[in-house]
């Protein structure tokens, strides 16, 4: 599905990813882990277009995508969570998962001049997909909820929600289970075999070793800036 050739980069003279290569297929979850500081936000930020490459390339079913912005590698079918979330606290749960969709029609001003049926017909279409999602996800019962008042658990579920609503083949999570509660653990547990089973496919950074040895088919050992590989 996607794979990194020969990838480089460094920040001044520290060689972060020291000619790495990587091959994610579809339907797996892959675990990434390695001390701190090894490379591994980088890693995911070069996938996504937040960091260029120093050399080398990631292909996305054989297209080049290194050289792409994040929103166009999104559009690809890429998408990802963060470690401070980067949800948007002072919208409701349902409308962060509402902004989340592709082609919601309230991102383009010139949906303005559509007649009002063609434009409430979209919305009312996303609003039921939402609806799915936010049940899926387990905070249909905080939907009008803003973001930023759900726990901490429910607000690592909404993340989810957003990357379902993105309608990514391959979801990079950073640390989907770093200080939730048991609850809201197996739930993200059954969330990522559930995308497994759609036949799409994690790459995760994860430290929480009963979870990695729950969910993965590879884990792999980031050091010295390549990538050890060990089948779970």
């Amino acid at each position: 599905m996607i794979e990194l050739k020969s990838i480089y980069k460094s920040f001044g003279k520290q060689q972060v990813l020291n000619g790495l290569n990587l091959l994610l297929e579809p339907g797996k979850i892959y675990s990434l882990v390695g001390g701190n500081g090894a490379g591994k936000t980088t890693l995911f930020n070069v996938i996504t277009g937040f960091m260029k490459l120093d050399k080398g390339e990631i292909k996305l079913k054989d297209i080049r995508i290194d050289r792409l912005s994040p929103i166009t590698i999104n559009k690809m079918g890429v998408t990802r969570t963060f470690q401070d979330l980067r949800i948007i606290t002072k919208l409701s749960v349902k409308e962060n998962i509402l902004l989340s969709f592709k082609g919601n029609p309230g991102e383009n001003i010139f949906n303005s001049i559509l007649p009002s049926g063609l434009f409430k017909k979209k919305y009312m279409e996303l609003n039921e997909r939402a609806d799915i999602i936010l049940h899926k996800i387990h905070l249909k019962s905080v939907e009008n909820s803003l973001a930023g008042d759900i726990s901490y658990g429910q607000q690592k579920l909404l993340t989810f929600g957003c990357c379902f609503a993105n309608d990514a083949q391959l979801l990079l999570l950073d640390e989907p289970v770093a200080g939730i509660d048991n609850d809201n653990y197996n739930r993200i547990v059954n969330l990522v075999m559930g995308i497994k089973a759609e036949g799409r496919t994690v790459f995760q950074i994860e430290h929480n070793r009963e979870y990695i040895n729950q969910v993965s088919d590879h884990i792999f050992h980031l050091h010295d800036g390549i990538l050890l590989s060990s089948n779970n």
